[in-house]
């Protein structure tokens, strides 16, 4: 009968390349997540005007009134936003073309966000009186032809008389 191992001799035999398999994978694990260092966050209060204007804008309603300006604003707010994280990820400051471009960009998205804001309130205040109109029965309306007006309302001089 020729001589067998007993079981735990052909366990550990089976083992030991395995488990000396996961120790490599667990050391050079280790090594590699000490060399990989994660970006620093950029400083982004630059970005703070265009975002406080652009939020004041949709609690305004300005995504229902004005949404291709919103839009504009969002899309540059984004870029100046990228510009910042591409240099944050280099791990260098922002050279002077991307501060220049940072900050127009930041100015434009700041003013497509007021010029959102104007819009919705321009468009709220022709809707409020379009109401006012409807409830009045068009009273207050100017008339529509002109030249009845100054016929029927003739010039004044600047002493209050009629010429």
């Amino acid at each position: 009968m020729p001589a067998s191992r007993p079981s735990s001799a052909r366990f550990f035999a089976r083992s030991v390349p395995s488990i000396a398999l996961v120790v490599v994978i667990a050391v050079a694990t280790g090594c590699a997540g000490g060399a990989i260092k994660a970006p620093s966050a950029p400083d982004e209060s630059v970005l703070a005007p265009a975002e406080q204007a652009l939020a004041k804008a949709r609690a305004a309603q300005a995504d229902t009134f004005a949404p291709r300006v919103v839009d504009a604003s969002r899309r540059r707010i984004a870029t100046a936003r990228d510009i910042l994280y591409d240099a944050a990820r280099a791990r260098r400051p922002l050279n002077n073309g991307e501060k220049s471009r940072v900050d127009r960009l930041v100015a434009a998205a700041e003013l497509d966000a007021r010029s959102a804001l104007v819009q919705t309130q321009a468009k709220a205040v022709q809707s409020k009186l379009g109401e006012l109109r409807g409830q009045s029965g068009g009273a207050g309306r100017a008339p529509a032809n002109t030249e009845m007006n100054a016929t029927t309302n003739p010039p004044m001089t600047p002493t209050g008389g009629t010429p």
